[in-house]
């Protein structure tokens, strides 16, 4: 047996010296075709060592311990034949040790890597494709055990050059890194163009050892900032390779929230200056910001926001309260410029500013907002509620709610923008809408009382608000009954400047509405009066014309018919010109007689039939407009009775001829 075992122990050693000396005396450089070749094959690029390929094998030490230090020299990987350079990747020297032992078990521990001169190119097509993608890519997820455990890091005059030439985008970043893995965090810098703005990147992460132990949170600060945009996140990730159970904190600001949608993917409105903060975290594929808070302009905002990519398509979801809500803040979602250069005036009224419908198609949104302390300049507000949804190009505002005092303006407005130009319908309901909260600051309000009504009906296409209303069909209704107005707007409106002036001086300054309709018929953006009536207990006002919203421009004719005596003649009133600043003047060639001269309303309202559906909007049978159409028909046909008495044999007056 001892000389069984004497004569194992030489063959085992002369098999150890066989392997050392082939070690130590075989041409490497016999393997880089081989090498070269078959990582080509597998990656269906050209890739080359054009360099050295060395293995040290020393006797002393790395013999022993089973730790070969490998040195690969200038290594190269081609782009695709679309790229701006035909190397994707360079690398002068690569050189590192693996202890083969732990490689057996499963492990990859590499106790030191060198790294000299790495230049890579990333780089993406016009149709969006990166050149990192190799037919090879797998999707399953990589663990951060995975990753080697590197005990000693050294990088060296390494640049990363990333080019996205749809979106004017350029990053130069450069990487080093010198010193043992506990030690040496990862740090990575560069600069360059974002979307055509200045880009800086800063980002530090903990150790590489901190990197490969699942059982400790990976530590990370990152700043960014692209034009005015700037962002900061910190805080750990229990996986980094797969960015798995987040606890960041968020800090964002910016000139505009239209700006992130290169980042997020998601089309946001022009806004103005914003600063916000929050808590990251991530549930499975969707990402979320907790306890949202900042402003916007001078408004504030809180909340949850949920960011996903399911199926590579971008969605948003939100649920945004503000306690101080200034509405001009919010006048980029409808295309207007919410930050309007000082002394620059826009000689529109509608925004004329355009969606972009393949921007609604790239990815879909669900947000709800809230506010109830609102601050408009024209309209008093109440409260406001709204809740959005984007879904494939189709976008659905509903509701769009506008509280004021007990009174309401409810709309659902749906957008669809699967093709290039957008399909537009529009429903908007008033109900009980004070007459006087619509007069606050003027010198009207106080005089004026009574509830609003009404109904829109739009049907139209364009990619602008303005465009919109230009092309718009439908119908506009608006109500009012059993009010007060001003009698000295009233009398204003009828010339009666004699009564406007004594009316300053008495007590009495406020005239009975007994009703008020308001009909407008659409076609093509020009609205057509059908008719518009306000019949008050001192003259019945009637308004005659159109209003081109395309053009934005008005001719109308407002006639006062008075039912008391006047002392002073009164003549229409002319509207005409841009809306923006109409010209008002009397219409000196129509002078009306003096003395009572009570509008026959039966004329103005026939035919009722068509505007009593309209009628059905919470006011009943019994009210005052409802009566007032009853009275206008019967007054139409009593007309038309008599004159067909006047016409024996004659076939019955039907429709306008009534």
């Amino acid at each position: 047996m001892q000389h069984i075992l004497k004569w194992v122990g030489i063959i085992l050693l002369v098999l150890i010296a066989a392997v050392a000396l082939f070690l130590a005396f075989f041409d490497w450089n016999k393997l880089r075709g081989p090498i070269s070749s078959q990582i080509s094959s597998k990656l269906d690029r050209r890739f080359e060592i054009k360099g050295d390929l060395d293995v040290d094998m020393d006797w002393t030490s790395r013999i022993t311990t089973w730790t070969p230090r490998i040195t690969v020299n200038e290594m190269e990987l081609a782009n695709t034949n679309w790229g701006s350079k035909p190397e994707m990747l360079t690398l002068d020297r690569l050189q590192f040790s693996v202890r083969l032992w732990d490689l057996l078990k499963g492990d990859v521990v590499l106790p030191e890597i060198h790294l000299s001169k790495l230049n890579a190119q990333l780089e993406k097509s016009a149709k969006g494709k990166g050149n990192w993608e190799f037919k090879t890519d797998k999707k399953d997820k990589t663990d951060r055990t995975e990753i080697p455990k590197i005990d000693q890091l050294t990088l060296k005059d390494s640049k990363l050059v990333y080019r996205d030439p749809t979106t004017d985008t350029e990053l130069n970043l450069t990487a080093s890194a010198a010193g043992a893995a506990k030690e040496q965090g990862v740090n990575l810098q560069g600069k360059g163009r974002f979307q055509g703005e200045r880009f800086t990147l800063k980002v530090q992460g903990g150790s590489l050892l901190e990197l490969w132990e699942k059982t400790k949170p990976y530590p990370v600060d990152l700043k960014m900032a692209a034009g005015d945009t700037w962002v900061a996140v910190e805080g750990t990730f229990a996986d980094p390779v797969q960015l798995q159970e987040p606890k960041l904190t968020l800090d964002l600001r910016g000139d505009s929230l239209a700006k992130l949608a290169p980042f997020i993917g998601v089309p946001l409105a022009e806004t103005p200056p914003y600063k916000f903060s929050g808590h990251v975290t991530r549930s499975g594929e969707r990402w979320v910001i907790h306890d949202l808070k900042g402003n916007m302009g001078s408004s504030d905002m809180a909340g949850n926001v949920e960011y996903s990519s399911p199926e590579d398509r971008p969605f948003l979801k939100a649920d945004i309260k503000s306690k101080r809500l200034d509405f001009k803040d919010l006048v980029g979602f409808i295309g207007a410029d919410p930050t309007p250069e000082e002394g620059k005036k826009n000689p529109r009224i509608f925004p004329d500013k355009p969606y972009n419908p393949k921007a609604m198609r790239s990815a879909d949104a669900d947000v709800n907002f809230y506010s109830d302390n609102i601050i408009t300049p024209n309209l008093p507000v109440d409260e406001f509620k709204t809740h959005l949804k984007m879904d494939h190009g189709m976008l659905t505002v509903d509701p769009l709610n506008f509280r004021i005092d007990i009174g309401q303006i409810a709309s659902t407005i749906q957008l669809d923008a699967s093709k290039d130009l957008i399909a537009t319908k529009a429903d908007v309901n008033i109900r009980k809408v004070p007459l006087k909260r619509l007069l606050a600051d003027t010198q009207f309000k106080e005089e004026s009382d009574g509830m609003f009504f009404g109904q829109i009906n739009l049907d139209t296409t364009g990619n602008s608000i303005a465009d919109m209303l230009g092309h718009g069909n439908g119908d506009v209704l608006l109500l009012m009954e059993q009010g007060r107005v001003s009698r000295l707007l009233v009398e204003l409106l009828g010339l009666d400047v004699a009564k406007s002036l004594g009316l300053l001086l008495t007590n009495d300054k406020s005239t009975r509405v007994r009703c008020i309709i308001g009909s407008f018929n659409v076609n093509q953006g020009i609205m057509k009066t059908s008719p518009f009536v306000i019949d008050t207990a001192d003259a019945n006002i009637t308004i005659a014309g159109q209003v081109d919203l395309g053009k934005e421009t008005a001719d109308l004719q407002i006639n006062a018919h008075p039912k008391d005596v006047s002392l002073s003649a009164n003549a229409p009133l002319n509207v005409k010109g841009p809306l923006k600043s109409p010209s008002v003047k009397p219409d000196t060639t129509v002078l009306a007689a003096k003395g009572a001269a009570s509008v026959a309303l039966g004329a103005l309202l026939t035919p009722a039939a068509a505007i009593i559906p309209w009628i059905d909007l919470g006011l009943g049978k019994d009210s005052a407009c409802h009566a007032m159409i009853d009275e206008a028909k019967a007054e139409s046909d009593e007309t038309a009775r008599k004159i067909q008495q006047s016409r024996p044999g004659k076939a019955p007056l039907k429709g306008k001829g009534k």
